[in-house]
C-alpha cells in the first residue's frame, strides 16, 4: 500500500516552483500525482490518500481526480483535518465505503470563484473600454458557471445528497463537521481513536467507601450468578463452558468470534484484531476487540445493506467498458487497414527475401546507402604490378606474370608461322 499525503494547497506546477523558490512554500500539482503513480511497484495496488488541503486550482484538482479514478488501483481516502473546495473533489476519487475521516476534521464546499477578474485596465474608462471589460466579465461568469454545475454533478453522483442541498450549501461557503459529511454521503465513518481510554475504578474512591461499595458489589453479582448458574443447571462457575466460533482466513489465520451458531455480524466480540480476508472474498475487520466492518465479496458491488449493486459502480463500469470498446474498435479498423495493404502489395522472391535478410544482417538501410554511394579508384593509368618476392624478377628483370604473357606471345606468333 502507498500512501499519498496531499497536505498543501492545489496548484500548478509554475506556481509550486514559484511558491518554492519566493515564499519558501510548497504545493500540490498533477505533475506530482502522476509521478507517485508511476513510481509504485507493479504488485502494490492500493493508495491510501491522506487530506489535510484547503483546496486550489480547479484544473489541476480535475487532473489528479481523473488520473486517480484511471489508475486502476484501490483507493482509500482519509480527512485528516481539513477538505475544502477541489478537495473535496480529490476525497471522491474513493469509494464512499472506503472514505473516513478523524473525528474532528471539517468540510467546506462552495461555488468556484475567482480571486481577481481579468480586465484591461486603462487610464480612461471610456465607453468602448467599458463594454470590452464587460464582454470579457461575462465570458469568465460562463465559464465559472460551467466549473459550478461539473462540480454539482459529480457531488450528486458520488455522494448521497440532493442537488438542492448541495446547492444550498455550497452558496453558504461554511464548514460542516463530520457528522453532516456522514449525512451527506461525503464520508461512510468517523475513525475511532487508536489510544486507551482512562476508566472510573474503585481506586478512585476512599479507602472506607471502597472497602463497603466492593462487599455489596461483590455480594449482589455473586446471588445473581448463583440463580444464572442454577437456571443452567450448574453448581459452580468451574461448570460453564464457553463456546465460540473460529473463522479461518484463507491465509490460514485464525479468527474467535463470541458466537455460538450462525454467521459472524458486525458488533460481535472477536479476537485478535486486524483484516481477515476469507475464502469466498469476504473481508472482516476487527478493531479493539469489536468486528466494525464486514465487506462482501465483490469489494464495493454492493450496498451497505448488501442487497442492490452500487448505481454509481455501475456507472462507472459501463463508462470504462464504453472506452475499452471504442478503444478496440480503433484497433480492429488499423489491423483492417493494414491487412488490407498487405494483400495488395507485391510478393517478394526466395531470392529477394535472401537479399534482405543479409543487407539488414549487414547494417540494414544505412550500410547499403553508404555501399552505392562509394565510387572505385581503379584505371589504366594507375595499374602497376608489383614483386612478389620471386627471383624471376631479380635475373631476368621481369616478373613471373610478364613472363607468362611473353610466352603465350611467342607461342602464337610461331603457330602463326607454322599455318604459312
Amino acid at each position: 500500500m502507498a500512501t499519498l499525503k496531499i497536505f498543501n494547497d492545489i496548484v500548478g506546477e509554475e506556481e509550486k516552483i514559484m511558491l518554492q523558490n519566493w515564499e519558501g512554500m510548497d504545493g500540490v500539482c498533477y505533475k506530482d500525482i502522476d509521478e507517485f503513480i508511476s513510481s509504485m511497484a507493479d504488485d502494490d495496488n492500493v493508495i491510501d490518500i491522506r487530506i489535510h488541503c484547503r483546496g486550489g486550482d480547479c484544473v489541476e484538482g480535475w487532473a489528479i481526480y481523473d488520473k486517480l479514478r484511471r489508475s486502476g488501483k484501490k483507493i482509500t481516502c482519509t480527512v485528516e483535518g481539513e477538505c475544502s473546495s477541489m478537495a473535496t473533489i480529490i476525497l471522491l476519487a474513493a469509494p464512499l465505503e472506503r472514505r473516513f475521516a478523524y473525528k474532528n476534521a471539517h468540510f467546506c464546499i462552495h461555488n468556484p470563484a475567482l480571486c481577481c477578474p481579468e480586465m484591461d485596465w486603462y487610464t480612461r474608462l471610456t465607453a468602448d473600454n467599458l463594454e470590452k471589460n464587460i464582454d470579457q466579465l461575462k465570458v469568465q461568469a460562463d465559464n465559472l458557471r460551467m466549473e459550478e454545475k461539473k462540480m454539482l454533478d459529480l457531488y450528486v453522483q458520488r455522494t448521497t445528497a440532493t442537488r438542492s442541498e448541495l446547492v444550498a450549501l455550497m452558496a453558504l461557503d461554511t464548514y460542516v463537521g463530520t457528522q453532516e459529511a456522514i449525512e451527506m454521503g461525503f464520508i461512510s465513518k468517523t475513525l475511532s481513536p487508536l489510544t486507551a481510554s482512562k476508566t472510573r475504578t474503585f481506586t478512585n474512591i476512599k479507602s472506607k467507601q471502597f472497602t463497603a461499595m466492593k462487599k455489596k458489589y461483590v455480594k449482589v453479582e455473586s446471588s445473581r450468578l448463583n440463580r444464572l448458574l442454577a437456571k443452567a443447571g450448574l453448581r459452580r462457575m468451574s461448570d460453564l463452558r464457553m463456546k465460540a466460533m473460529v473463522v479461518t482466513a484463507a491465509d490460514g489465520t485464525e479468527l474467535t468470534v463470541d458466537r455460538e451458531e450462525g454467521d459472524p455480524q458486525v458488533g460481535d466480540t472477536a479476537s485478535p484484531d486486524g483484516e481477515f480476508v476469507l475464502d469466498d472474498g469476504t473481508v472482516i475487520m476487527v478493531e479493539e476487540g469489536i468486528i466494525t466492518d464486514i465487506i462482501p465479496a465483490g469489494d464495493g458491488e454492493t450496498t451497505a445493506e448488501g442487497d442492490e449493486l452500487d448505481e454509481n459502480e455501475l456507472v462507472e463500469e459501463v463508462e470504462t467498458l464504453t472506452e475499452q470498446n471504442e478503444q478496440l474498435e480503433e484497433r480492429v479498423t488499423e489491423l483492417e487497414e493494414e491487412l488490407e495493404a498487405k494483400r495488395g502489395a507485391r510478393v517478394l522472391s526466395s531470392d529477394e527475401r535472401i537479399i534482405l535478410a543479409k543487407v539488414a544482417k549487414a547494417g540494414g538501410r544505412p550500410w547499403l546507402d553508404k555501399i552505392l554511394a562509394s565510387k572505385s579508384t581503379f584505371n589504366a593509368t594507375n595499374r602497376r604490378f608489383v614483386e612478389t618476392g620471386s627471383s624471376a624478377r631479380r635475373t631476368t628483370g621481369e616478373t613471373a606474370t610478364q613472363r607468362k604473357i611473353r610466352e603465350q606471345k611467342a607461342e602464337a606468333a610461331r603457330r602463326r608461322a607454322a599455318r604459312k
